[in-house]
């Protein structure tokens, strides 16, 4: 069996925006087993307020894998943090912060602990303080640390809301309503910017390549509203990016070196676009 370690961590969150009054209970339990990180974390408000989630990191390869080196913590919004959040999504006009999950967590690794992993984290947010209907309107939000939030939802799944995406770092993660739910400008935008990222000069010459033809066929099959063979298109686009990780695509991310992982966050932008896709062809 793989090994399994818990770190209970009860402490205090002082107010200093992040509170409406006083002081709030946080309960972080951190558990690592081979591969995965995950927390069960639940935070109560200076009003009694209970609000809980499990935030689940898999990893590939990942080396000095603990508690200590995830650097894991979560926190609540009050109004006003809300509000300074919402101003940093994507769409600050069509996403909000639904007041009832406002949970912020966040993922800093310290740079001298030496966390590292291959390739792409698999990440998992899931609430019961929120329900999940078809077609659900949540999203899952990353961002640097004070820096402008981007949509890497992979999926939105029942199990009251369970929220999926992918990436090369961390920082840290929010759930927010899209009002709009307008998939296709959005899936025009992430095709723009996987062509972008492929651009790269870090990216071999090969893959780039190879790489261009894949995501253009992608683009071509978007712009005959054949969203099904976009899907293929980009399944076969993951499989080209996946077959360059290493020397072609750098796939490496390690603490003290966070910006190194350029097929990790390719393969973010490719599952946001592969979940456009789904919705634009009528998966819920």
């Amino acid at each position: 069996m793989p090994s399994l370690r818990a770190l209970r961590l009860p402490h205090l969150l002082l107010a200093g925006g992040l509170l409406a009054a006083g002081a709030a209970r946080a309960d972080i339990v951190v558990s690592i087993a081979g591969n995965v990180a995950e927390a069960q974390i639940e935070l109560e408000d200076a009003l009694g307020a209970s609000y809980e989630a499990v935030f689940r990191l898999t990893f590939e390869q990942p080396q000095n894998l603990t508690e200590a080196c995830l650097g894991l913590s979560a926190d609540l919004l009050d109004a006003a943090g809300i509000a300074a959040v919402d101003a940093r999504l994507p769409d600050p006009a069509g996403q909000a912060i639904d007041p009832a999950f406002p949970m912020r967590i966040t993922v800093e690794p310290p740079p001298a602990c030496g966390l590292a992993f291959v390739n792409d984290v698999q990440i998992e947010l899931v609430t019961g303080d929120l329900v999940y209907t078809a077609f659900s309107p949540y999203r899952l939000m990353k961002a640097p640390v004070g820096g402008a939030f981007a949509d890497i939802t992979g999926a939105i799944e029942s199990g009251s809301v369970r929220a999926r995406g992918r990436g090369g770092g961390f920082s840290e993660f929010v759930l927010a309503t899209d009002l709009s739910q307008d998939y296709a400008p959005e899936a025009e935008d992430l095709l723009d910017e996987l062509a972008d990222e492929l651009q790269d000069p870090d990216i071999a010459l090969t893959a780039q390549t190879t790489l261009d033809i894949a995501i253009a066929l992608v683009a071509a099959a978007y712009a005959d509203d054949d969203f099904v063979a976009a899907l293929a298109a980009l399944d076969s686009f993951d499989a080209d990016l996946r077959g360059f990780a290493g020397e072609a695509v750098p796939n490496r991310y390690a603490a003290d070196a966070p910006d190194g992982d350029d097929l990790g966050e390719i393969a973010a932008l490719a599952a946001a676009l592969r979940f456009r896709l789904a919705r634009l062809s009528g998966a819920p």
